[in-house]
């Protein structure tokens, strides 16, 4: 997944809980009641990224992301600056990794002023939507955009990326002019941002094809936070397979970085087949369920994506 933080101060908590070195907030309010945005917190996965916003408007800035480097937890430690927090006795936290600052940070009120069109057009469609209707970090009210009072940690999608950033995404060419080349830098930092959200909306959708439950016969992981949404053909190997439905599977950890190095893969029955070349304990573990049929999600992997596996791993089951 990928989220948004909204941090009004460089402090954000001080010491180990200062700003890029974890996201946190209370568990309760001060009533008791819980609050949408600290609960994402709790969700938070490691691997996530988290685009972050800091600042008050006007000054306020998307100035990077970071990496979850854990999965969200409540703890009863508390941070050495906790402000109107206070009264507060448990905390969620998820702790950060790799903080990457733009090379040029983004101003929120010249988005607001650029985009706002598309900004508008997103929260109206996104308030239609009674299925998957994202948490923002904004609001379209009273005729103007402005943050979300209280949107600290909320969602972000590949749509909406596009209708805050837009052109920011597409190549831009470099050039000589030391600001026109930091934001070809910015814009291509954004397609990383991109492309972590795209690979992010992928496995959440591999796993939702395969019923939230690792697709290897026998295995009965059906833990989210123990669930990958695997690429069959990496994408740097075929980017007309990328995003495919067809080329993912919905393996936990031990399945899916033994399917990865090549220890098995599927033959075009979509059957477990073993390489021959695979020795060892991990290989007498998968033996047996050599020539077994892969638990069947709504779509079949692709034959394309096998094949690109069968060449990667230097077997071809027959």
């Amino acid at each position: 997944m990928v989220y948004v933080e909204m941090s009004r101060t460089e402090e954000h908590g001080g010491g180990s809980w200062g700003f890029s070195k974890c996201v946190w907030a209370p568990t309760r309010k001060s009533n008791g009641g819980k609050w949408g945005p600290w609960s994402k917190v709790g969700l938070v996965v490691k691997g996530d990224t988290i685009l972050h916003l800091k600042g008050i408007p006007p000054e306020a800035y998307f100035t990077g992301y970071s990496t979850a480097a854990s999965a969200g937890y409540v703890t009863n430690e508390r941070p050495p600056e906790l402000g109107e927090w206070g009264g507060s006795q448990e905390f969620y936290r998820a702790d950060l990794e790799d903080y990457t600052p733009f090379v040029e940070p983004l101003n929120l009120t010249q988005i607001f002023s650029e985009r706002r069109e598309q900004l508008e057009q997103f929260f109206l469609a996104n308030k239609r939507n009674k299925t998957s209707r994202l948490g923002l970090f904004y609001v379209f009210q009273s005729g103007k955009l402005q943050c979300f009072n209280g949107g600290y940690f909320t969602d972000m999608n590949s749509d909406l990326l596009r209708a805050l950033f837009g052109p920011s995404l597409v190549g831009l060419m470099p050039m000589k002019d030391p600001v026109a080349q930091s934001k070809v830098e910015t814009g291509s930092q954004l397609r990383t941002v991109m492309a972590r959200v795209g690979q992010s909306e992928f496995a959440r959708e591999i796993k939702k094809n395969y019923g939230h439950r690792c697709c290897f016969p026998g295995c009965e992981i059906d833990d989210v936070r123990f669930l990958i949404g695997s690429h069959i053909a990496r994408w740097a190997d075929n980017g007309d397979l990328r995003g495919e439905m067809g080329n993912g599977l919905c393996l936990c950890p031990f399945h899916d970085k033994a399917f990865e190095v090549g220890v098995f893969t599927l033959d075009d029955a979509f059957r477990v087949r073993l390489n021959p070349k695979a020795t060892g304990k991990v290989a007498d573990l998968l033996s047996l369920a050599n020539e077994q049929p892969l638990r069947a999600g709504l779509l079949a992997p692709h034959l394309d994506a096998l094949r690109e596996h069968w060449k990667r791993i230097g077997f071809i089951p027959s």
